[in-house]
């Protein structure tokens, strides 16, 4: 009851902040006063507006008549235009639209713009279907400036936009992440890809680039936002089964249906496996509930449902010479192996959200979301720790569609609020393989909450011409206190109180000279928090203690970019960026061995990103992308033995420099029959600060046939099978690696630093859909 009381709350409160926001934004940007207009009377003017608001809503009563109608009497709707028709030529293929999912509601089938001014990139549904799924990475390192590598799980990895997100070894920090618009990402900023099956996803889109103006605290490289498939995607029942290499295993089933009123989707699946690596074996199992609810014409809601259980064991970073010698160990030496630590991970995560959208009028629509997220998680490494923390979410936005004097206004406000609290135990792991716990040695109990708003005006100025501007503002409240214990006994009691203001203003220009061609330059900001962790070790000693001195991290991005549809069936993406990064936060390991977090001062990254889909013929696709980044010091001073070393100009570790994905894919529409081919190269880099020490470069190639069987008088409908093949040439290579310490490169190799990837593996399964 306390947490329904919370959320009501919170609606009453966002609906109020929203509504004197709002009312700001729509004065200043009335409907243009017409001549005929002028001349009517006010009774005119006011049945005006009734009778578009009543086309609007007949042209809603239509769709919904033609959606409640079965498959095939359904009126047939173009979304890309026909190949045309040819005797004896090869019918030529449309380049077929990345982004319309994102011009529709999460919530209905209502339109709603994209931003304007964005870098922004989406999967196709193909790069889930027919596939074994089983990770994220294997759909989303197709797409432009997005870096998936392997951290600390069967599903758990880090992402990387543009460098942002390389500073963690596990989960995802410095990217804001969402499900069908339901904000992944904890109050903390940390967000995980466990709770994400990948066969449920109908896409995956990036909007690349600092957006903390829309997305506020922590979306510093910007955003990655899951699309799962809507009931009216299934229709029916479908079952997925798989297995493969290294004892992989996955089963799932998917119900899902549409009627007039309603569309429903339920997902679960189960996942196991032995693991590649000694001491990585895993099993998971999710559950993904949609419900969209029509009201009636003008009211929608959406309530959803995840869950993730895992329970997984995890092996510990190799050095070179572990990694040479045998990549597939469990790492770690002497009574510090992850075996003899029995290193595992068991945890949950639930997250339970409602949204609800209003038409207010023909131009304007409303949205409430309140969330309720937990994350509980027990976890054995060197140390054993149990953590748990609940997270409470409100957002309230509203759009409007109008016009200031002759030039359309598209604007949007918003307000927010959450919460987490942090409450944990640390004990001693007494390495008898077992994970038994030893002393207490830490309790701990913190609380973040953060309260803020943001508006964005896109006004098209001259036909083709589309200026944006937004601002983001959040005040944040970070605190926590904890107790350290020594044999037994208390020895500190550490805490942190701080209090964080964050602005982030945007601006964008777009020039849309013609249909298929979108150029833009932009200009935008990013911030995020320290953690809890950050902010309780003492900055000198590294001992427990408070860090009164670290500041947010904060960039600046700026970026120029084409997409362009130089035929009908070639479309090309290609974005150059600058970020400024200041007060970046680093961890610095001391001579003690302890770490810290501290500041750089200044830091840059550059690059370019290129894309490309080109189908030249009915069928078949060529497509890939390509990331360039040069990441650098520019004001950093790092801790050493010898006292403090100047990094200026060196390269910021861990940073991929190059990274290239191309596939070629053919789909015979007649036969069912399908395949692809697919190559990722991954450039070398360094992973210390005086760039000594470094990752290897590699490259591998993986292949897939399916094959899809239509069953249409059988309550089988359809039945697709897959067959594939990774790491083709068995290639042995360090799927990821993390910053280490050492000036040398003997020093460096010394430190864990390497997780191999997958050796040679094969993967089948089947798709079944049914009734």
């Amino acid at each position: 009851m306390v947490s329904c009381l919370s959320v009501k709350r919170g609606f009453c409160v966002a609906a109020l902040f929203g509504g004197l926001a709002f009312g700001i934004s729509v004065a200043e940007a009335q409907e243009p006063v017409q001549l005929e207009d002028a001349l009517s009377s006010p009774r005119e003017q006011e049945l005006r507006g009734q009778l578009k608001g009543i086309l609007q809503e007949l042209d809603d009563l239509k769709r919904n008549r033609e959606q409640a109608l079965p498959p095939a009497e359904r009126p047939k709707t173009v979304t890309e235009k026909a190949a045309p028709e040819s005797s004896g030529e090869a019918e030529v293929a449309e380049a077929m639209p990345e982004y319309e999912l994102a011009d529709t509601s999460i919530v209905s089938k209502r339109l709603q713009k994209r931003p304007e001014g964005m870098s922004l990139s989406s999967t196709i549904q193909a790069e889930t279907d027919s596939q074994p799924t089983r990770t994220m990475k294997e759909s989303m390192e197709s797409l432009p400036g997005v870096i998936l590598r392997q951290a600390n799980g069967p599903r758990d990895f880090s992402i990387a936009i543009r460098g942002q997100g390389v500073k963690t070894s596990f989960a995802v920090r410095d990217i804001k992440m969402y499900e069908d618009g339901f904000v992944q990402t904890q109050s903390d900023g940390l967000s995980r890809l466990d709770i994400h099956d990948p066969w449920f996803m109908r896409s995956v889109e990036a909007t690349r680039g600092a957006s903390s103006s829309l997305y506020d605290n922590y979306a510093l490289g910007g955003m990655i936002h899951f699309r799962t498939r809507r009931g009216s995607d299934i229709n029916g029942v479908e079952s997925f089964f798989s297995g493969g290499s290294y004892g992989y295993h996955k089963e799932a089933f998917a119900i899902g249906q549409e009627t007039e009123h309603l569309d429903v989707s339920l997902f679960a699946s189960n996942v196991q496996e032995d693991g590649y690596i000694r001491n990585s074996g895993y099993k998971t199992q999710t559950i993904n509930f949609n419900l969209r609810f029509k009201i009636d014409d003008k009211q929608n809601f959406y309530f959803k449902a995840i869950s993730n259980w895992l329970d997984s064991r995890v092996p510990t970073r190799l050095t070179q010479a572990q990694f040479i010698a045998d990549d597939r160990q469990v790492g770690g030496t002497g009574a510090t192996t992850a075996d003899r630590l029995h290193q595992q991970r068991v945890d949950r995560r639930t997250i339970l959200g409602g949204i609800y959208e209003r038409q207010l009028n023909a131009n304007t629509v409303l949205t409430i979301e309140g969330d309720y997220d937990v994350k509980d998680i027990n976890q054995t490494f060197n140390q054993i720790s149990d953590n748990i923390n609940p997270n409470y979410k409100h957002y309230t936005d509203l759009r409007h569609d109008g016009r200031l004097g002759d030039m359309p206004l598209r604007s949007y406000v918003g307000f927010f609020a959450n919460s987490m609290e942090q409450e944990g135990q640390t004990f001693q792991n007494l390495a008898d393989g077992q994970g038994t716990r030893g002393l207490l040695l830490q309790n701990n109990r913190g609380n973040i909450r953060n309260i803020g708003a943001r508006f964005r005006e896109e006004l098209e100025f001259v036909p083709q011409w589309t200026l944006a501007a937004g601002l983001g503002f959040e005040q944040s409240h970070l605190s926590i206190e904890t107790i350290n214990y020594t044999g037994g006994a208390v020895s500190s009691r550490p805490n942190a109180h701080r209090d964080f203001t964050n602005w982030a203003p945007e601006v964008a220009l777009t020039w849309k000279p013609a249909e298929g061609y979108r150029h833009w330059v932009r200009g935008s900001t990013g911030y995020g928090l320290p953690t809890f962790g950050n902010l309780t070790r003492d900055p000198v000693t590294g001992l427990p203690g408070a860090n009164f001195d670290l500041k947010p991290q904060k960039n600046l991005n700026v970026e120029i970019g084409t997409e362009s549809k130089l035929h009908k069936t070639l479309t090309v993406q290609l974005v150059g960026f600058w970020t400024f990064f200041k007060d970046e936060i680093i961890t610095q390991t001391l001579d003690n061995n302890n770490t810290i977090s501290a500041n750089a001062s200044s830091s840059e990254y550059r690059g370019i990103e290129a894309f490309y889909d080109w189908r030249p013929v009915s069928g078949l696709r060529l497509s890939g992308a390509y990331t360039h980044t040069d990441a650098r010091y520019i004001n950093f001073s790092d801790r050493a033995s010898t006292g403090f070393l100047v990094r200026d100009g060196k390269k910021v570790p861990n940073v991929p420099t190059d990274v290239l994905n191309s596939k070629v894919e053919y789909e015979h529409a007649e036969s069912g029959w399908g395949g692809w081919v697919e190559g990722s190269y991954y450039n070398s880099y360094f992973l210390n600060n005086n760039n000594t020490f470094g990752i290897p470069s590699y490259m591998i190639g993986n292949v897939n046939i399916h094959k899809t069987v239509e069953l249409k008088k059988s309550w089988f409908r359809f039945a697709k099978f897959y067959l594939e093949m990774d790491n083709i040439g068995d290639k042995k290579y360090a799927a990821s690696g993390q910053v280490v310490t050492g000036e040398t490169h003997g020093q460096a190799a010394g430190s864990p630093a390497f997780f191999a990837g997958y050796g040679r593996a094969i993967y089948g399964g089947v798709t079944l859909g049914l009734f």
